[in-house]
């Protein structure tokens, strides 16, 4: 009887401490302190792929273009007329920090070569708001949801 109850004390501790070791892989209670992630109410942006946008470059262009699940923007109505579509034309981002690429852009009254503009900007509650720098100044691409 001594030797069953010798051998039951270390089974005993040793399942107690393995219990012990499961609770401290828990998180704290309250979700804990990740700096990874942010509770305030309004920071994370919604997902803007799929959507369909109408709006105007100022003073360059008015334009209708899909935002692709794949990354890429799929410009179908230019002016007025036929769109296109560059595999160079690409977006990133979310709703709250949205990153658009429009390139082979050309002023027609011009014999400047062809430039890129990156836009910057945010895409919230339907209506786009993104500027970028072109050769000749900051341009402003405005868009509302269809």
């Amino acid at each position: 009887m001594k030797k069953t109850r010798i051998l039951a004390l270390p089974a005993v501790a040793a399942a107690s401490l393995l219990a012990l070791t499961g609770c401290f892989q828990l998180p704290p209670v309250g979700g804990g302190n990740n700096p990874g992630t942010s509770t305030d109410p309004g920071t994370a942006g919604e997902d803007v792929a799929g959507t369909s946008w109408t709006g105007q470059m100022e003073g360059f262009a008015e334009l209708s273009f899909t935002l692709n699940p794949d990354g890429t923007v799929d410009i179908s109505e230019w002016n007025g007329g036929s769109g296109f579509d560059s595999p160079r034309d690409t977006w990133s981002g979310d709703s709250s920090d949205l990153t658009i690429v429009i390139t082979q852009l050309q002023d027609p009254n011009s014999e400047d070569p062809a430039f890129d503009v990156t836009f910057n900007g945010t895409a919230q509650d339907g209506t786009m708001d993104l500027k970028g720098d072109a050769p000749d100044g900051e341009w402003t691409l405005s868009a509302t949801q269809d």
